[in-house]
């Protein structure tokens, strides 16, 4: 199986900032998102178990970076040309427009995905969610 990603489909809709083209494959999803305005979506998880994000991501950064921020509290920044890891229990957050590869466990994916667009359903406002320095 192979794909070009504009092949993939749009996994929710774009609301302004960026979304994610996914398609499932085995038991992952494949896919890509891009962001082209930051967004801290740390308030989207809340209802999800932990407040958290609910899904391990594997990936690639094509361009741009994503910080990740741990219920620690610890962060990390995966910036362009960098593979990354990042376990389940979470926040991402985006200081510039981004593209990334991602895969992701299919059955996680699916619930993180329909609490976002739940999430903005219910009237998040996306100009409340610019990450703060």
């Amino acid at each position: 199986m192979h794909y070009k990603p504009e092949d993939i489909p749009l996994l929710a809709p774009d609301h302004g900032n960026g979304c994610m083209r996914s398609i499932k494959a085995g038991n992952m999803e494949i896919g890509a998102s891009w962001i082209t305005a930051p967004i801290d979506t740390t308030r989207f998880y809340k209802g999800l178990p932990g407040d958290t994000c609910c899904c391990d991501h594997y990936g690639y950064v094509i361009y741009g970076s994503l910080r990740v921020r741990y219920v620690d509290g610890t962060e990390e920044q995966v910036k362009a040309g960098e593979i990354y890891y990042i376990p389940k229990g979470h926040f991402l957050i985006y200081d510039e427009p981004t593209y990334h590869l991602e895969i992701n466990p299919h059955e996680d994916l699916q619930v993180l995905m329909k609490h976002f667009e739940k999430q903005l359903s219910a009237g998040y406002d996306l100009e409340d969610v610019k990450p703060k320095s």
